[in-house]
């Protein structure tokens, strides 16, 4: 029976592990900085707009992570079953990732901290452009070049 385990099952399990904390921490991040952009008086002074940076670069490392660590995954597996998506269901969860660090962004407009939403943006650009050379180039790479038909 211990021959029919797969040999990254613990590999899978601790990668299933990460992706549960990162998800959390994140949703947590992007709680604390909603809440904290509906609850501060002085927004507007430096020292709670350098918090909520700091909030927000957390949040935007956390997002990087967690999107590395799914991407990961994908490597091992072997056989994909006919009739899906393959690798669209991915590109998509990208779009969306990308979507949900823009949100703060656009938080920061809504409360008129011009400045803060400038510099979290182009924060965010970083990240979308690392994101881009590292998790999406080497998912791309695998997707393109694996053979994806089953062979008898």
């Amino acid at each position: 029976m211990a021959n029919d385990k797969n040999p990254y099952s613990d590999y899978f399990d601790h990668n299933r592990a990460i992706v549960g904390v990162l998800s959390l921490f994140s949703g947590f991040l992007f709680t604390s900085i909603t809440i904290l952009l509906n609850q501060l008086q002085n927004k507007t002074e430096m020292l709670p707009q350098a918090t909520i940076l700091f909030l927000t670069i957390v949040f935007y490392i956390a997002l990087y992570v967690l999107l590395d660590n799914l991407e990961m995954a994908f490597h091992y597996i072997k056989e994909i079953p006919p009739m899906t998506l393959k690798v669209r269901p991915f590109f998509n969860l990208l779009v969306i990732f990308y979507l949900f660090g823009a949100a703060t962004v656009l938080m920061f407009l809504l409360f008129d901290l011009f400045y803060l939403s400038l510099v979290s943006g182009v924060i965010w650009v970083i990240i979308v452009i690392l994101s881009l050379l590292t998790t999406v180039k080497r998912f791309y790479r695998q997707a393109v070049t694996r053979d994806w038909v089953k062979k008898p």
